[in-house]
């Protein structure tokens, strides 16, 4: 990997842990772009990457959280329970896709969050 290469690879890092502090976001929103464009990952790949990466960085965050008494641990834990589930459930499923299908699947998701959420700010 050449140095300017880790470089941006190091900065979607950095981003992906201010994000994911700052917004809850990061894994899929920075990380997986960053994993396919950047390093010329696969969809899955960037997918796997990503999940393995957003373990330390949602621990920090939750922990930042904890330390400033902003987790419900009861509610998490019920949060957890249906989470392991589905992220073994999804990533399986995710597999099955081709790696061309997977990315629209990923994009569509994207554009349809955004939306979302610009028309709930708009609509204030």
């Amino acid at each position: 990997m050449s140095a300017a290469t880790l470089l941006l690879v190091i900065a979607a890092g950095l981003l992906t842990g201010v994000f994911s502090g700052l917004l809850g976001v990061g894994g899929g929103t920075i990380l997986i772009p960053a994993a396919v464009f950047i390093l010329g990952a696969s969809q899955h790949l960037a997918q796997g990457v990503s999940l393995a990466v957003i373990i330390p960085t949602a621990f920090m965050g939750a922990y930042a959280y904890y330390m400033r008494d902003q987790v419900d641990l009861q509610k998490a834990l019920y949060l957890i329970l249906g989470s392991v589930v589905g992220a073994f459930l999804g990533s399986a499923l995710a597999c099955s896709f081709c790696s061309r299908d997977l990315k629209m699947i990923f994009g569509i998701f994207l554009i349809a969050t955004a939306v979302k959420l610009l028309k709930d700010v708009l609509s204030r």
